[in-house]
């Protein structure tokens, strides 16, 4: 497929007279990983194609759209070529009905598109001024409903979210998730669903569940759906491109903490009050912010399980470093939620760290989860 995830990787890839091997030793996996990745046999998820942006030197919205910060895109097919030059003849209005009537041909139903972006960024922030004026935190509920999607509860064996696109769209809602920042989340991901006219699905799931796991599970035991960051659908991973510009917008934000050393405690403060968002999306979003200067992991029975690399290539190993404090949780246990800081080696978190390096760790342990949260601060 022309233009495809897969070919931007190779063709980067090439571009930068990079073996496959040598890619794979940057970003801390294994050739046949990047083999796969670029014959298209395997998808990568939101989490590795941000290793490999930094690593073939590109933005993870080119390898995700193959849009570049000008705007540009890469060589498009003749036939697409020729349709380009159709739709550039007609006015405004008519390529707003061109769009809409291409929805129709692809899904059926009747599709209202009030204006025309490329990115879910772009999306995000048009509604952020037009319909929700920046007030935070933001009523992700009250813009559904202003959308005219009705939201329910139910028990939902698919996943965490539904969204049913019919002429009138639905989102179910898993009733049985109690924290009331991830069902926010995962509204927002779904309404950017039902916004980006190019998603065209009559339904999408969102933290769909895996249902090996439901089987282990108790019946009381809590259950969350696959992670945001191991997403490995294109349309997914814009899904959540949009709830984070959403919910967090972008320039809230740069106000917030951009030139400022975080802190957790901070952090936590905004995350609670200021936008009602997880503490680990919002470090997230302050890694995209300074890549250079900050990484995120999340780790649980003493195993790294997600994480959130800025431009430096974190570690590969599944166990946390006995020398972080983050172990320091799995070996001396908190009953309440606590903070454990201060300089570790580099090399208990970094693959390139140089010796004697040292970077600050700030560590919360939640003991309702039951899981370490880590912010790295590479000292500069």
């Amino acid at each position: 497929m022309p233009n495809s995830i897969n070919e931007r990787i190779k063709n980067r890839r090439k571009e930068l007279n990079m073996s496959q091997a040598e890619l794979a030793k940057q970003v801390g996996l294994k050739p046949p990983a990047i083999s796969q990745y670029e014959s298209g046999a395997r998808r990568p998820s939101f989490e590795v194609l941000r290793k490999l942006s930094f690593a073939l030197k590109v933005s993870t919205e080119y390898l995700l759209s193959g849009l570049t910060k000008e705007k540009t895109q890469e060589p498009l097919e003749h036939s697409d070529r020729v349709i380009l030059r159709i739709v550039n003849s007609l006015s405004q209005q008519d390529k707003e009905k061109l769009v809409e009537y291409a929805a129709f041909l692809a899904t059926g139903r009747k599709v209202k598109i009030d204006t025309l972006f490329e990115t879910p960024s772009e999306y995000a922030t048009y509604y952020l001024e037009e319909k929700l004026d920046h007030r935070l935190p933001i009523d992700i509920y009250g813009f559904a409903k202003e959308l005219g999607i009705k939201v329910f509860e139910d028990n939902l064996d698919e996943g965490e979210g539904i969204l049913i696109q019919v002429d009138h769209p639905i989102i179910l809602l898993d009733r049985k998730i109690t924290i009331e920042t991830r069902k926010k989340f995962t509204l927002a991901a779904l309404i950017g669903h039902y916004i980006l006219p190019w998603h065209l699905k009559s339904s999408y799931i969102s933290r769909k569940y895996d249902h090996e796991e439901v089987k282990k599970k108790d019946r009381d035991e809590l259950l969350f759906g696959h992670s945001t960051l191991l997403v490995e659908e294109v349309e997914g991973m814009e899904a959540n491109q949009f709830a984070f510009n959403i919910l967090m917008p972008t320039n809230e934000l740069t106000t917030d903490f951009i030139v400022k050393n975080a802190t957790i405690e901070t952090l936590k403060e905004l995350a609670d009050k200021k936008y009602n968002v997880s503490l680990f999306v919002l470090l997230n979003r302050l890694v995209d912010f300074a890549d250079q200067k900050y990484a995120v992991v999340q780790s649980q029975n003493s195993k790294i399980i997600k994480s959130f690399p800025g431009s430096r290539n974190l570690v590969s190993f599944e166990k946390v470093d006995d020398r972080s404090k983050a172990a320091s949780f799995f070996m001396n246990p908190s009953v309440k939620e606590e903070i454990r800081e201060g300089e570790v080696p580099a090399s208990c978190w970094f693959m390139d760290a140089k010796e004697n390096e040292t970077v600050y760790e700030q560590s919360v342990y939640n003991p309702e989860l039951g899981k370490v949260l880590t912010l790295l601060t590479i000292n500069k």
